[in-house]
């Protein structure tokens, strides 16, 4: 292996590491970056370490102010809001678009998803149920095939996702979503792109109130950005 593959390897991993702690709400937002600290937890040089920060700053989820320090990204409670119903546009335009695409493979792929999310949300496994969930909803997205639009979701779900896993539903919103997904199924097999569009943005408008209240509970947005 040439030495500019080697350390094109050692800051893809750095990368990795870093945004997947950030990601999982290990570090929160607003919180500082040391370069130190980070490097003795990462195992890595503070070049590659520089090299991630900059990568998750055009991702948006770290910020660097005007004297080189960096911090997880802070949120606002309006660019929560705003984030949320971005998000759950493109969710629809991924759902519109995966109709045109989808073949009978990735149908019995997502049966065999919806399946087994059932069958956790009746056995009240909400960890096994959030991986099952996002796997159905990122397995749409490939269906989609559409960079573009997989970029931009990409990066709005990385935000978003260690609040997903903080959600307690009531047993009556956990019903409706559960249901709300096999009506996709039943969309997605139908080829019906319009209505699977709209059930698909409004399943995740429905739950941006609680996303909201969710992220004020535990921090993750302020009501006004901090100086």
């Amino acid at each position: 292996m040439s030495e500019s593959n080697n350390s094109a390897n050692i800051n893809e991993a750095a990368y990795a590491a870093l945004r997947e702690r950030i990601v999982s709400g290990e570090l929160q937002p607003g919180a500082p970056l040391s370069e130190r600290a980070l490097c003795e937890a990462l195992e890595v040089s503070r070049t590659p370490l520089r090299e991630a920060i900059k990568m998750l700053a055009r991702e948006g989820l770290v910020e660097i102010s005007a004297t080189r320090r960096a911090r997880v990204a802070s949120v606002t409670l309006d660019e929560a809001a705003n984030m949320l119903t971005l998000l759950a546009a493109l969710e629809g335009l991924s759902g519109e678009q995966a109709c045109q695409k989808i073949s009978g493979s990735d149908i019995a792929e997502l049966e065999t998803l919806q399946a087994a999310m059932r069958l956790s949300y009746e056995q009240n496994d909400l960890a096994g149920y959030f991986e099952l969930n996002q796997a159905i909803h990122l397995k749409i997205l490939a269906v989609a095939d559409n960079r573009v639009l997989s970029e931009m979701f990409g990066n709005l779900n990385a935000r978003l996702r260690h609040v997903r896993k903080r959600l307690t539903p009531t047993p009556g919103r956990w019903l409706q979503a559960v249901t709300e997904h096999e009506q996709m199924l039943v969309y997605l097999k139908k080829g019906d792109s319009k209505k699977l569009r709209t059930l698909m943005e409004e399943h995740l408008r429905n739950k941006i109130d609680v996303f909201l209240a969710t992220m004020l509970e535990h921090g993750i947005v302020s009501v006004q950005r901090s100086a």
